[in-house]
């Protein structure tokens, strides 16, 4: 029944993504071919993305298929990076998994990048991408997590893009990492663009990266915010009024049109929310960036 659900999410998936909008029916074949040929080679293959950059994808790489099936698997957020990172800014991916939005910044925008994964086989299926791109020279992978404080912490090991802080110590499928501080791991004085993808831990991120996040250097933070920190002891609120307490709103952005909106709240549909300190400044960015080739949505240029 599990398995059922979950096809039936990703062909609703696929059916409504906004660059799957003249050609869902084929969108829906493709993700079957790619389904049968993927399980037929069984082998993981290098596909072109966007531009000149490629992912290494396979059986179980739940991080990096959607970008097959719809070109930008968070479309947005995915689009909102390719369109307000500047090669000057230093792009920083707390909770990286294989490294997607990595990929984007520094092979596509060409910034450099500091990527944080904790788990060494997940940090080497990141590697390997970086790899394969040839930015190894400008992407900074760190073998830690990021929180709050330093200290060792378990890490659940079995859930693929949705691992995290395991609040159950020594249980089995768990890791235990080293965490660190963005205070710690990142220079006041260089200007950064952030995306937090840490399945709960939020708050603890940001409580650890505030001089970072107050210093004026962060140009926007794309974070996730789906109520999985209640487990931690914050809610989804909570971490909205800490960045608002720190300088930060809440926008939406529509790619096609290159426009930002902002938001009273952050986005209630327990996916990424986009925040920005200068709507002026990000705006102009973004209208003024190229257009990028999207090859695995039939080379739409966005």
């Amino acid at each position: 029944m599990k398995s059922l659900i979950a096809f039936i999410g990703i062909l609703k998936f696929i059916a409504r993504h906004p660059l799957n909008s003249d050609h869902r029916v084929s969108a829906i074949f493709g993700f079957i071919k790619w389904q049968l040929a993927i399980r037929s080679i069984k082998k993981r293959v290098i596909i072109p993305w966007v531009d000149d950059a490629f992912f290494i994808s396979g059986l179980g790489e739940t991080g990096l298929t959607g970008n097959i099936y719809a070109g930008l698997m968070e479309y947005e957020d995915m689009a909102f990076l390719l369109h307000a990172l500047r090669p000057s800014e230093i792009f920083v991916d707390v909770g990286a998994n294989v490294g997607a939005y990595t990929i984007l910044a520094s092979k596509v925008v060409k910034s450099a990048s500091v990527a944080f994964e904790p788990l060494p086989n997940t940090a080497q299926r990141l590697r390997d991408q970086v790899q394969i791109n040839d930015i190894a020279t400008c992407v900074d992978i760190r073998k830690i997590g990021i929180g709050n404080k330093q200290e060792i912490l378990s890490f659940t090991n079995n859930q693929d893009t949705t691992n995290k802080v395991s609040l159950e110590v020594g249980c089995d499928n768990t890791t235990l990492v080293s965490v660190s501080t963005l205070d710690i791991e990142l220079i006041d004085a260089n200007q950064y663009f952030i995306k937090i993808d840490v399945e709960g831990f939020e708050h603890n991120v940001i409580e650890g990266g505030s001089n970072i996040l107050s210093s004026g250097n962060v140009s926007a933070l794309i974070i996730e915010l789906n109520g999985s920190g209640d487990s931690f002891g914050y809610s989804n609120q909570d971490v909205h009024q800490k960045l608002l307490g720190l300088g930060f709103f809440p926008i939406s952005y529509q790619p096609k049109c290159r426009t930002i909106t902002r938001l009273t709240g952050f986005n209630q549909n327990g996916g990424n929310t986009i925040y920005i300190q200068d709507f002026l400044e990000i705006s102009e960015r973004c209208k003024a960036a190229p257009k990028r080739v999207i090859h695995t949505a039939r080379d739409y240029s966005l």
